[in-house]
This record gives structure tokens, C-alpha cells and sequence, in this order.
């Protein structure tokens, strides 16, 4: 028999929430409907296809800086009226090139968001779109680091969206190799201190500015294990930070050409084509991480180390705990938490697995509105509501700002919090609230009933409250605005 409440709990759980007329249809068999999007998916959805390449989004970043110090010839003049106006030398250049970034780079980074945001509202698999939203944080790449700016987007594409519902290892090893996670956390610039070019600078690559690397940088290293694999407590020491630093000292990706720089072609590699095992600044010989020893040459070293990490009883518990916190509750049930840790171990680490074995707990069905949405959660749910299909250039981007969550944005390789308690403050729900009056003003129209519509997305979900609340609106805007703000439409 047909299930309005499970229906509603699987599209908001596992989904981004139902489009009108999509929730009967999931009632069938909530749970054959979520474990049918878990596998790979076919093609990319075409916003996100149509974005530029790993290699033009990595060539962007060089292409600033050239044009940048093409241009200082004119800077001699603006000096001058700066100088009268008593602005400093100092000010003047830290103004210019922030303004000159944010302006090179908004176009770029605003067709990027609204192409995850369209894939997202568009999607008739949004269980695999959450699933991508999540692995997305799990490895995070930000543009919160300049060199790192305009490189999200493509890691996501390829590091991530082809692993969706395959191989943890695939997964790990195709994000460790990407140049986004390379720049973001800076393997580029480590180099064993035993390695032929820390013998002979001359074999060194040269970094932007002209200086060559002079040492073992451990951030790639340090994230692996404490945000990608074992988690804080997944009993890793200091010591085999470094090892793991040694092990993939010489991973990086091929330097562009001058000609690269300045050209305005779209460059067409994807990031695995970009990877490069640079031989030279590689750590020579037998390293130790976790007890165990590597004996590995070259690149095999660090494609060993990753495989194990992977297979890592605490990779297993790690993952099985945020896969728990993100679709059950902030403190996921033990059990569960079990099982899912469990079916990856067993499995060899294969997600559609591990996800299917969470759809399987009955914890997942018993508590419905037991997570507090994200923004981007929140913000595509409601526009699925209103079978929203496309959005004004920008729009999403502004809204999500406002609300806390620029995606491609999180403030730190751990991506975005996943618990109720950053997302619950005054300011950003009452930011929610305005986009929720905001987007009410915008949609309505006399023949959409909010009360309708809610039933549509929320089923048996939607509160007596909210229900007569709505019912006693003075103007169908009003009506929506309270349906986008009522307490059930901000969690799943």
C-alpha cells in the first residue's frame, strides 16, 4: 500500500525534496526508489557538462597573475592621484588587486554555483546529487584559497561524480591525484629532502615568483588522514603524518606553458590527464606509516599507501559515523552506524554498499524531520517545490551568501558542518526567512495554492499548524512565504 509519509521522508532525506506530482509515485516503494539512484550515473547533467575543463580552470589562476603583471606598466599614474588623496602606496595595491580578482573570477564562479544548483532542481536523480554534494564535502576543494579559486567545480566533476556509488579507494585516489586537492593543499610545493632536487636545486621546479619548494609540505598529507580516511581519533600519529607527506612528495601536475598563459583558448584536459609524478622531487626509499613498511619506487609508493588507507578498519568506522550524521540525525545511532561500517569493510569499501545497508536501518525511517537543512539543501528543496527550472543569472549565489553556504566555498578542508547547531542561529534563519518572503513575492500567482503545493511536497509531513497558518494568509505571496518558512520545510 501506497505510503505518503515514507514517500515524503525519502525525498527529503535521501532527495532534495519531491516535485509536484513526484510523491505518489515514490510511495510505491520509498526504498526502492532511494537505492535506485545510489549507482553511477550515465552522463553529467548538461549545466554541469557544459562548465570549463580541469585544465582551463587551473590555467585560470596563471592567466590572472600574467595579466596582472602585464598591466603594472600603468600603475605610475594611479599612484599619483592615490598620493593626493592620501592613500597609501600599500592600500592602493591591496585594494586594486582584491577588486581586480573578485571581478576577474565572479562570472566564472557564478555559472560554476548556478550549474550545481540547476543540476540539483532539474535532476530526476537527486538521491545521486545529494550523494555528489556530500562526497563533494567529504573532499573538500575551496575557493576560499586564491591559487585554488576556480578549481572546485571541475574536482567535483571529475574526482568525484564518476565514484559516486563505486570504490572508496577509486575515490580517494582520484581526488588525492586531482590538481584542485593538489593546489588547495599545497603538494606542489613539497619536496623530499633527500631527493635528487633537494640535492640539486637546479632540478627543482620553479614556483610563480621564481623560488623553487625547499622542503616536505604535509597539509595534503595531514587531511588525508585526519578528514579523508582514519578521522581525528583513527589512531595515526604526528610520525606517520610525515611519512605519508614523504610517500607522496612528487605528486603534482603539469606545469602550463608561457603559451598557455596567453592564450584565451579553453584548455580541454580533465584533471586525470593533468596529474604528474615528478621523479626528482620525490623522498627515495622505504617509508613506515602505520606500522607498516612501503618499499615501493615512484608513484606505486603513494598508490599502496592509499589502497590500505582505504581497506583502514578506521576508515570504515569514519565513514560509516558522517555517512550516519548526514542522512539520520546529528548523532547518529550507534547501530546503524555499525551496520553501515559493517557492509563497507565487507564490501572492499563500495559505496553503493555502504549506502544501500543505511537506506536498509530502520533508524533512517523512524524520526522524519530529525536534520536541519543545509542552505543549499533548504534552497533547492524549495525550488523543487515550486518545479522552479530555471533561475535569474546570479540568483542562487546571492541567496546562498546571504544564507551561509556559498557552495565551492567552505571555510576550511573539513568543507561544511553537518550538524544542526552552526546552522541555527538567529542571523541565518532569519536570512532564510527573507529569501523565504523573497521567493514567495517572486512565484506567486493566483492560481498556485500554497496549501496545495505543500501537500505536494510535504504530504503527511505538513503540520496542522503550518496548514491552517497558511490558511489564514491575506495574499497567496503571504501563504508561500509561510509555507518556505515553516519549521517542516527547513528539515528532513
Amino acid at each position: 500500500m501506497p505510503d505518503l509519509r515514507l514517500a515524503a521522508l525519502a525525498a527529503h532525506r535521501f532527495g532534495y525534496g519531491p516535485r509536484p506530482g513526484e510523491l505518489r509515485a515514490i510511495a510505491g516503494d520509498p526504498r526502492g526508489w532511494v537505492k535506485s539512484q545510489i549507482g553511477r550515473q550515465a552522463q553529467l547533467p548538461p549545466a554541469v557538462a557544459a562548465l570549463p575543463p580541469a585544465e582551463d580552470d587551473l590555467l585560470a589562476f596563471g592567466r590572472w597573475l600574467v595579466r596582472r603583471r602585464m598591466n603594472n606598466g600603468n600603475a605610475g599614474r594611479l599612484e599619483q592621484r592615490a598620493e593626493r588623496q592620501g592613500i597609501t602606496r600599500e592600500e592602493l595595491q591591496r585594494l586594486s588587486i582584491e577588486e581586480d580578482f573578485v571581478e576577474n573570477f565572479r562570472e566564472r564562479v557564478t555559472r560554476a554555483v548556478g550549474a550545481r544548483v540547476e543540476a540539483a532542481i532539474l535532476s530526476d536523480r537527486p538521491v545521486h546529487e545529494r550523494l555528489v554534494h556530500f562526497w563533494s564535502n567529504h573532499f573538500t576543494v575551496s575557493t576560499a584559497k586564491p591559487g585554488a579559486i576556480a578549481l572546485p567545480p571541475s574536482f567535483e566533476r571529475d574526482a568525484i561524480r564518476p565514484h559516486v556509488g563505486g570504490r572508496f579507494a577509486d575515490m580517494l585516489l582520484a581526488s588525492t591525484k586531482h590538481p584542485g586537492m593538489i593546489v588547495y593543499l599545497d603538494n606542489w610545493l613539497s619536496i623530499g629532502p633527500n631527493s635528487r632536487a633537494a640535492q640539486n636545486p637546479r632540478r627543482a621546479r620553479r614556483l610563480p615568483g621564481g623560488g623553487r619548494p625547499t622542503g616536505i609540505n604535509e597539509n595534503l598529507a595531514r587531511e588525508i588522514l585526519e578528514l579523508h580516511t582514519l578521522g581525528v581519533n583513527g589512531g595515526y600519529t604526528q610520525q606517520d603524518v610525515q611519512a605519508l607527506a614523504a610517500i607522496i612528495t612528487g605528486w603534482t601536475y603539469e606545469r602550463p606553458r608561457l603559451r598557455d598563459l596567453f592564450s584565451n583558448d579553453v584548455a580541454e584536459r580533465n584533471g586525470a590527464q593533468l596529474f604528474e609524478f615528478d621523479a626528482d622531487a620525490h623522498e627515495p626509499g622505504p617509508k613506515t606509516l602505520l606500522n607498516r613498511t612501503y618499499a615501493q619506487t615512484g608513484v606505486a609508493q603513494g598508490e599502496a599507501a592509499l589502497a590500505d588507507l582505504a581497506r583502514h578498519p578506521s576508515t570504515a568506522r569514519f565513514i560509516a559515523t558522517k555517512l550516519c550524521r548526514h542522512y539520520i540525525a546529528d548523532t547518529p545511532p550507534p547501530a546503524a552506524i555499525a551496520r553501515v561500517e559493517r557492509a563497507f569493510a565487507q564490501s572492499d569499501g563500495d559505496l553503493r554498499a555502504a549506502m544501500e545497508t543505511l537506506v536498509d536501518c530502520p533508524e533512517a525511517w523512524e524520526t522524519p524531520l530529525a536534520k536541519f537543512k543545509q542552505p543549499e539543501d533548504y534552497l533547492v528543496s524549495t525550488l523543487r517545490t515550486a518545479n522552479v527550472r530555471t533561475l535569474p543569472p546570479g540568483a542562487g549565489v546571492a541567496a546562498l551568501t546571504a544564507m551561509g553556504q556559498r557552495p565551492y566555498s567552505a571555510p576550511g578542508p573539513d568543507g561544511w558542518a553537518d550538524s544542526a547547531e552552526v546552522w541555527l542561529t538567529a542571523d541565518l534563519v532569519w536570512k532564510r526567512l527573507e529569501f523565504a518572503q523573497a521567493y514567495a513575492q517572486r512565484i506567486a500567482r493566483a492560481d498556485v495554492n500554497p496549501i496545495d503545493l505543500g501537500q505536494a511536497c510535504l504530504g503527511p509531513l505538513m503540520s496542522d499548524e503550518t496548514r491552517t497558518a497558511i490558511s489564514r494568509a491575506e495574499s497567496p505571496a503571504q501563504g508561500l512565504a509561510l509555507l518556505f518558512g515553516a519549521p517542516e520545510m527547513q528539515r528532513r
